[in-house]
């Protein structure tokens, strides 16, 4: 999994977000996140794989942001769209549209 921010400070997603990339995802995520304001967004359309890991990640960078701040899904791939719908996050995630 790479995980990078753009020039915009969004941060992007390439790879797969499954239980076997989830400590890897965590040791990465951690700087940005420290670096970041309290706004949130996450460009997940070069990911190609997730599962229930992945989405659980998702939902608690929303939840650690949400009270303070802003959190929102620039881009989705079509296989992470269908995992999340199928899974039901996509009512707990209403930023997948």
């Amino acid at each position: 999994m790479e995980i990078t921010k753009d020039s915009s400070g969004t941060i992007v997603f390439k790879g797969q977000m499954t239980v076997s990339e989830a400590e890897s995802i965590h040791s990465k995520l951690e700087p940005l996140l420290d670096e970041m304001l309290r706004d949130i967004t996450l460009d997940l359309s070069d990911v190609d794989e997730i599962d229930i890991s992945g989405l659980q990640i998702i939902f608690a960078i929303k939840k650690s942001v949400e009270s303070e701040g802003y959190f929102r899904i620039k881009a989705i791939s079509a296989s992470v769209k269908e995992c999340i719908m199928l899974s039901g996050f996509d009512l707990l995630l209403k930023e997948v549209s």
